[in-house]
């Protein structure tokens, strides 16, 4: 039987970035990726016109690293709700105003159980993001006020185990099926 928490309550933390002022001008490069919406997909990162930042820039953002495991979510414009794990081989990163890191509280929730669930109720999350009145828009206390039933870490593992086994069948689906367009 699972509890249902809202994600404040089980996440150590939920929070999005900025982007450095003169818009992408002024990435001077460095060794610190900056993470936008364009990188963050479902379920995948995208590479693609990464940017990047130095020290001093990214010590500006330093209430927004991205650790190991976390979820990013897109927050803003056309692709929100998209979320993916960051990949350890962009680290060490920042995210941009554009995208929120979410990082449960590992006694309480696996990060791939949140992916999951995440990309599990995007329907939901879109409905939620068109209350806004220019573009569509989550929130801070939108994402914080996300409910999950939470079963023990043990099932969320073997949740986590059994999606992750449909997910890669469709990945290597969608590999053959771009090969026979090709």
């Amino acid at each position: 039987m699972a509890t249902t928490y809202k994600l404040k309550d089980i996440c150590s933390k939920i929070g999005s970035g900025a982007t450095p002022k003169g818009g992408k001008e002024a990435y001077l490069g460095g060794e610190t990726t900056l993470i936008r919406s364009q990188n963050v997909l479902d379920f995948s990162f995208s590479n693609t016109g990464l940017a990047y930042i130095n020290n001093e820039q990214a010590t500006a953002l330093d209430n927004v690293i991205v650790e190991k495991n976390d979820v990013l979510l897109n927050i803003t414009g056309d692709s929100v709700a998209r979320a993916c794990m960051v990949p350890d081989d962009i680290l060490p990163a920042r995210v941009n105003q554009h995208v929120a890191i979410i990082r449960g509280n590992s006694s309480l929730v696996l990060n791939e159980y949140l992916l999951y669930y995440i990309q599990f109720i995007k329907s939901q999350l879109l409905s939620l993001s068109q209350g806004g009145a220019t573009r569509n828009a989550l929130t801070k206390g939108m994402i914080e006020n996300i409910e999950i039933p939470l079963p023990s870490i043990r099932e969320q593992k073997r949740i986590v185990s059994v999606l992750k086994s449909i997910q890669s069948k469709i990945e290597f689906n969608n590999h053959i099926n771009h090969n026979l367009v090709a």
